[in-house]
């Protein structure tokens, strides 16, 4: 599935969140996860899943993927929080 910039960009806060917890805490916070984001249950549930021993290495790796996808939404939401207004063209 073909993900656009901002699904990225949310589940790049989500993992954060997740990767905070230990693996109990994780389960129950993915159990909780509140219904706006139920969406993205499955992604964040496959990539919680890892080997323990490739974890790391494999989601850092997808940390970046997630982070370049993002990076345009990252900038949107840096100028938004500046005051910029985003430009419309008529």
């Amino acid at each position: 599935m073909k993900r656009s910039a901002a699904q990225y960009a949310v589940l790049t806060h989500l993992l954060d969140d997740a990767l905070a917890l230990d693996e109990a805490a994780r389960a129950h916070w993915l159990e909780t996860l509140p219904a706006e984001f139920s969406d993205q249950r499955a992604a964040l549930a496959r990539m919680l899943t890892f080997d323990r021993r490739a974890s790391n290495r494999t989601l850092l790796t997808l940390e970046g993927h997630l982070r370049s996808g993002a990076r345009g939404v990252d900038v949107l939401f840096d100028l938004l929080e500046a005051g910029v207004p985003p430009a419309v063209d008529c």
